[in-house]
């Protein structure tokens, strides 16, 4: 997996480029931790554009990223979901519980 991200005022902007599966969520959690527990940052904004597949480990993954915003009181959203990955939110039933927008704009405006 390869991680970008950018802060936008108190919105921590991440992209993923790759598969998130077991052998790269422990790699997830170690890029994810600092911007997590800065204080500062109160919603985290994932770009799903150029994942290739989620696997259980990485659906535990943003369960945790989820659980974690709650806690700080703050938001999680996902974009750019394939069709592939929105069927996996979809049959988890996670589509009901997390915030999933079209573009990373929506998701920006919504946390907001």
């Amino acid at each position: 997996m390869i991680f970008s991200h950018r802060i936008d005022k108190d919105t921590c902007i991440v992209a993923i480029e790759g598969n998130i599966a077991l052998d790269g969520v422990n790699e997830a959690k170690a890029f994810l931790r600092p911007h997590l527990d800065n204080p500062e940052i109160h919603n985290v904004v994932i770009n799903f554009e150029k994942v290739n597949f989620i696997d259980s480990s990485g659906i535990g993954l943003i369960v945790s990223i989820f659980k974690t915003m709650q806690q700080k009181e703050g938001k999680l959203a996902l974009t750019n979901l394939s069709q592939k990955n929105l069927e996996i939110f979809t049959i988890t039933r996670l589509n009901k519980i997390l915030e999933i927008f079209p573009t990373e704009q929506d998701a920006l405006a919504k946390v907001r």
